[in-house]
């Protein structure tokens, strides 16, 4: 008797065991691997992410735009950002200023003007809000540092044209810049003190121009390979060139931290594909011929040798990350994929590939639960600003 209930109790914990490891067990299911690289973490993921697939519900909530208030109105290419309060600041490249939001749309205060010095904008291209809510407004040269009120606290000059940036410790910053040559442009992602020195190199990559009579192309189009950035939690920063599918996390003093992959064969670019995007390039310049008749137009010999394409297709085109460090990894569609859907790779900010996510189109901002975009009116002539709330946000998992 005794023996028959031993049993029955082994066989009792052993069902136990089972059910636990069914339903609570898929923390010990990632595939992938852990391995150091020059006493760096690399976290080997695979290429299946942990917790599948999820489409995005998005449902909209605000709408920030009226061609008859020019506090609301936006004609030209904009950028936004969000503070921790929710407050929306628009850079408005067309008027050389600062427009204030509050989280539910109202209008606050305008900032900066046109011109050279400290506060005023020649080339605005970029707006960052940073970890204490500080407005920062790159102006290619400058990083000029607003309060949440709009008052000036710094200007800093850099050596290089910088196109996207990061404070991090001490007041450096990490930067992706740009230097042109006669033979092309040098893009890198660097350190620099808080006089815009350089103090640190991490990477760079090099794009050839194609040059004919006064004429000069960057020759990069939508297949060519390129370098990523993208701030990061805690005053960091994270950088990746798409030629490989190698995403590395900085951490608040620049130093690499870990290194995120993701194990997924290169897909080569076929020849439709090739013959398409030359065919499109073409078609484009007796459109440029039409409108200008004393240029010269590119033969299609002349295209290929300017717009090279790579063997392989890029494995991503873009970089986001939010509040908590979770980072998004935009991909380039494959075949057969549809137009009006975007894939995105979703890692925790550990570097863990744990979905593949589905939007309908490439968010500026995703934050605290929440989605913003802008939106061309193509009928009206002028930009709207859109937060949407992610609806199953629940859904996506962010621990291993």
């Amino acid at each position: 008797m005794k023996f028959k209930m031993k049993i029955v109790f082994n066989a009792l914990i052993l069902l136990i065991s089972v059910l636990l490891f069914s339903f609570g067990g898929q923390k010990g299911e990632w595939k992938g691997k852990i391995e150091y690289e020059n006493g760096v973490k690399v976290v080997k993921n695979p290429g299946e992410p942990l917790y599948g697939e999820i489409q995005i519900e998005l449902e909209e909530d605000l709408n920030i735009g009226n061609e008859e208030d020019e506090n609301y109105y936006f004609y030209k290419s904009i950028d936004i950002d969000v503070d921790s309060l929710g407050n929306i600041y628009v850079l408005d490249r067309a008027n050389y200023r600062v427009r204030k939001f509050d989280r539910n749309g109202k209008y606050v205060l305008t900032f900066g003007r046109r011109g050279q010095g400290p506060g005023e904008f020649g080339n605005m291209y970029a707006l960052q809000i940073d970890n204490n809510d500080r407005i920062c407004v790159l102006d290619r040269q400058k990083i000029h540092v607003f309060s949440e009120g709009g008052e000036l606290e710094s200007c800093i000059g850099l050596k290089n044209n910088c196109t996207q940036f990061s404070f991090v410790e001490g007041g450096s910053i990490i930067s992706r810049v740009s230097a042109r040559t006669a033979e092309g442009t040098n893009e890198e992602i660097v350190l620099l003190d808080r006089e815009g020195k350089r103090k640190k190199s991490y990477f760079n990559s090099f794009i050839p121009v194609f040059r004919k009579k006064n004429m000069v192309i960057l020759g990069a189009g939508p297949y060519s390979p390129r370098l990523y950035f993208c701030p990061w939690s805690e005053g960091s920063a994270i950088y990746g060139h798409s030629s490989e599918y190698r995403v590395f996390f900085l951490d608040s003093s620049g130093t690499v931290a870990f290194i995120a992959e993701k194990e997924e064969a290169p897909r080569a670019i076929t020849q439709k594909e090739r013959n398409e995007f030359y065919e499109k390039m073409h078609n484009s310049e007796k459109r440029r011929q039409s409108r200008f008749p004393s240029r010269e137009p590119l033969s299609m010999s002349e295209i290929k040798k300017a717009y090279p394409l790579p063997e392989n297709m890029p494995f991503f085109v873009h970089f986001l990350s939010d509040e908590k460090g979770n980072v998004y990894v935009y991909r380039m569609a494959g075949p057969g994929a549809k137009e009006s859907m975007i894939a995105c790779d979703f890692f925790n900010s550990e570097g863990y590939f744990l979905h593949e996510l589905k939007l309908t189109f490439l968010p500026r901002v995703i934050k605290d639960g929440y989605v913003y975009a802008e939106k061309w009116e193509q009928a009206r002539e002028f930009f709207l600003i859109k937060r949407f709330k992610i609806k199953n946000r629940g859904q996506i998992k962010e621990r291993i």
